[in-house]
C-alpha cells in the first residue's frame, strides 16, 4: 500500500471542482532509473538469484532507483535475501543509500533481518539513519521485536532516546507491541521511561492500553510515573480500563501507585470506564462489581462513526496527494454501503475522492492499455517491481464499485492489468506485509474477484470467468490461519459463485473463532478488537448468509456497541511494521489511527448490516 510516490503524482493536480486531473503522467519516472533497473527489481521480488547475477553481469545498475527512491538493496534487505544482498554489494550497491523511507538497514530492521544487517554493518552503515517522519532504525527494530537485532544496534551506540517527528521513541514502540525483552534492553541502555509522544502518551500508557501486563510491571519497576496524563487527560489506569479487560494490568498499575480515583476529562474513573464498556474482570478489580454497560442503538453508533470517518477522509484528501487503500478503498466501501442504506454521507468528500481515484485511473490508462499488449511495457507499471499492484488496485476498484461508479475504459484497463497478476495457482499475492490490512493472500484474491466482476470488460468474459474459477479453486483448497484469511475466504467464495455447500467449511471456521466476549481477534493470542470483529460479522452475513438476528451476530454487535468510543471511533492497536511514513490524518488514536480507521470501517459495516436497505 505504498502508493504515495507513484499513483499520488497522478492525482497531484486535482483540486475540488475540477473534472479532470491536471496532468496525465506520473512523476518520478515509472520505470526504475538505471540500466536494467526494473528487471533487477523484479528478479529480486521473484527471489531469483540466478537472474539477479545474470543481470548484474550484463551491466544492471545495482544503485537503480524506483519511483519511491528504493534501491534494489532495500527490497533484498526487507525480504531476507542475504545472497542477493551480497551480490548487490559486491557489484557496488551503496550500502547506506538513503531515501524518504530510510536506508537498506531500515528495511532490514522492519523485518528483523539480522543476517542482512550484518552484511550492511560490514560496509560501515549509519545505525542512526532516520526516515522522513523521523523514525530511526532502532525504532523499526523495536517494533519488529527481535532482541538480537536490537542488541547489536545498541552495541553500535544507536541513539536510544532519539525521537520521531511526533516524539515517539523506540521504547514507546516496543511498549505498544509488548516486546518485553526489547523493552528491557532499551531501559538498560538508558531509555527514558517517561518520554511522551506528541499526543502525551508514555510507554507506560501504551503498554497498559494494549494489555501488556509484564511490560507495565517492568516500566514501573524502573521508575515510570503511574499517574501521568495524556493529551486527553487519561492516565495509564484509565486507558487500560477503557480498551480491554486487563485485570493483571490493573493490578500491576495499582500496586505501582496508580490513583484509582483519578478521573478523565468527563469525570469518569477507571472503574467507571471499565463498567461502561462491560469489562467485568477489570471492573471487579477496581470495585465496580455491577457493570453498567448499556447496549446502544446501532443506528446512532453508525451516525457518529460516519461523521468521524468522513472528517478524516476530508483531511486526508486535503493534506495528501495519495490515493490510499484505507481512505479511498475501505473507507469508500463503508460510505458506499452507508449511503445504500439511507444514511447521509458527505457529498463533498464523495466528489473529491471520486476525482482522486479517477484521476489515478485516467493517468494510468495509456500505460495500462499498452501493458496489455506488450509484456515489456507491463514491467513498467508503477509498483509492479515490488508487487504492490494487487494491494493497490484491488482496494481502489472495490471502493469504486461500492460507490456504484460505472465501468469505463480506465477501470477496464486497470482491471485487466490486475487480472494479469494472478499467479498460476489462482491467487493474487503481495510482497511486503503491513498487518492486518495487507497481510493475507486471501484478501487480495477475494478483492481481485470482486474487482473483475465489477470492471472486467464483457469482451473478456470467458477469460475473466476462467480466472475467477481458478481463484475459487485456490480459496477452496488453501488453509486459513488468521481472521483476515477466514473472512476473505468466505467473502471470496461468495463473490466467485461458490455454492452454500462449498462455503460451509469456511463459514464454520469463522463462527468457531468467536471469543467468549462476543468478539474476534486478528490472530490467535490477541484480544478481540473492532477490526477483526467487524470483519468477521460482515463476512458471516455477506459471505455466509448468517442472519443478523442470530445469537452469534447479536453477540458480536453487542461487543462493538459497548466498545465504541464517544467520538464514534473504535481503537485498534497498530501492529503493522510502518513501511509508510507516519502522518496525522485527523483520526483519533495517534499512531494507531490508521489501524483504528480501518477497524472503525469494519465495525460500521457490521452494524450497517443490522439496518434495512433503503
Amino acid at each position: 500500500m505504498i502508493v504515495a510516490g507513484l499513483l499520488a503524482t497522478a492525482v497531484a493536480g486535482i483540486e475540488p471542482g475540477q473534472d479532470k486531473p491536471a496532468r496525465k503522467t506520473t512523476d518520478p519516472p515509472i520505470a526504475a532509473r538505471g540500466k536494467l533497473g526494473q528487471d533487477l527489481f523484479l528478479a529480486i521480488d521473484h527471489r531469483d538469484l540466478a537472474r539477479v547475477e545474470s543481470l548484474i553481469k550484463n551491466g544492471a545498475d545495482p544503485n537503480a532507483r524506483n519511483g519511491l527512491e528504493f534501491t534494489p538493496l532495500y527490497i533484498a534487505a526487507a525480504s531476507h535475501q542475504a545472497d542477493v544482498m551480497q551480490s548487490l554489494l559486491s557489484a557496488g550497491s551503496e550500502a547506506d543509500a538513503e531515501s524518504p523511507y530510510g536506508s537498506p538497514l531500515t528495511f532490514a530492521a522492519m523485518t528483523a533481518n539480522a543476517q542482512g544487517a550484518d552484511l550492511l554493518y560490514a560496509h560501515g552503515v549509519n545505525v542512526d539513519t532516520a526516515r522522513g517522519d523521523g523514525d530511526t532504525v532502532l525504532m523499526m527494530a523495536s517494533i519488529s521485536g527481535y532482541p538480537p537485532f536490537v542488541a547489536e544496534l545498541l552495541k553500535r551506540k544507536a541513539d536510544v532516546n532519539a525521537k520521531s517527528g511526533d516524539d515517539s521513541t523506540a521504547l514507546l514502540y516496543a511498549a505498544r507491541a509488548g516486546n518485553l525483552e526489547v523493552g528491557k534492553m532499551l531501559v538498560a541502555a538508558g531509555a527514558s521511561v517517561d518520554d511522551a509522544d506528541a499526543y502525551g502518551q508514555t510507554p507506560l500508557m501504551a503498554a497498559a492500553q494494549n494489555g501488556h501486563a509484564d511490560f507495565v510491571g517492568m516500566l514501573l519497576d524502573n521508575g515510570a510515573k503511574p499517574n501521568t496524563r495524556d493529551g486527553s487527560k487519561r492516565t495509564a489506569l484509565i486507558l487500560a480500563a477503557s480498551y480491554g479487560d486487563y485485570p493483571e494490568v490493573i493490578r500491576a498499575l495499582v500496586k505501582g501507585g496508580a490513583d484509582v480515583k483519578a478521573t478523565d476529562a468527563k469525570g469518569r474513573t477507571a472503574g467507571t470506564c471499565a463498567a461502561v464498556h462491560g469489562y467485568t474482570q477489570t471492573a471487579a478489580v477496581l470495585g465496580n462489581r455491577a457493570p453498567t454497560s448499556k447496549i446502544g442503538d446501532p443506528r446512532k453508533a453508525i451516525l457518529i462513526s460516519l461523521k468521524t470517518l468522513q472528517s478524516s477522509m476530508a483531511e486526508f484528501a486535503r493534506d495528501t496527494n495519495c490515493v490510499s487503500c484505507h481512505q479511498e478503498g475501505l473507507g469508500r466501501i463503508t460510505t458506499g454501503m452507508a449511503r445504500g442504506r439511507g444514511f447521509p454521507t458527505d457529498a463533498a468528500v464523495r466528489k473529491i475522492q471520486a476525482l482522486r481515484v479517477d484521476g489515478a485511473l485516467n493517468a494510468m490508462k495509456p500505460l495500462h492499455e499498452q501493458a496489455l499488449k506488450n509484456p515489456e511495457v507491463m514491467k513498467q507499471v508503477p509498483l509492479i517491481e515490488i508487487n504492490e499492484v494487487n494491494s493497490t488496485d484491488t482496494w481502489l476498484l472495490a471502493g469504486r464499485a461500492a460507490q456504484k461508479e460505472p465501468p469505463n475504459a480506465a477501470s477496464a484497463a486497470m482491471a485487466l492489468v490486475l487480472a494479469r497478476q494472478q499467479t498460476p495457482n489462482g491467487s493474487w499475492t503481495f510482497s511486503l506485509p503491513r498487518v492486518p490490512m495487507q497481510s493475507s493472500v486471501f484478501t487480495f484474491t477475494a478483492l481481485a474477484v470482486r474487482a473483475l466482476e465489477a470492471y472486467a470488460p464483457k469482451s473478456h468474459a470467458k477469460e475473466t470467468a476462467a480466472q475467477i474459477g481458478r481463484a475459487k479453486g485456490w480459496l477452496l483448497g488453501t488453509p486459513a490461519q488468521t481472521c483476515d484469511d477466514r473472512a476473505f475466504r468466505l467473502l471470496g467464495l461468495k463473490w466467485a459463485g461458490a455454492s452454500s455447500a462449498q462455503r460451509r467449511k469456511a463459514l464454520q471456521e469463522v463462527l468457531a473463532a468467536q471469543l467468549p466476549d462476543g468478539g474476534w481477534a486478528q490472530i490467535a493470542g490477541l484480544h478481540s478488537d473492532a477490526y477483526a470483529t467487524g470483519q468477521a460479522l460482515y463476512a458471516l452475513h455477506e459471505g455466509g448468509g448468517i442472519a443478523v438476528s442470530s445469537p452469534v451476530y447479536k453477540r458480536g454487535v453487542k461487543f462493538l456497541l459497548r466498545t465504541q468510543d464517544d467520538d464514534g471511533s473504535w481503537y485498534v492497536n497498530k501492529r503493522a511494521i510502518p513501511a509508510n511514513n507516519y502522518f496525522d490524518a485527523g483520526f483519533p488514536h495517534g499512531e494507531s489511527q490508521f489501524a483504528s480507521f480501518n477497524g472503525t470501517c469494519w465495525a460500521t459495516m457490521a452494524l450497517l448490516e443490522t439496518v434495512g436497505r433503503q
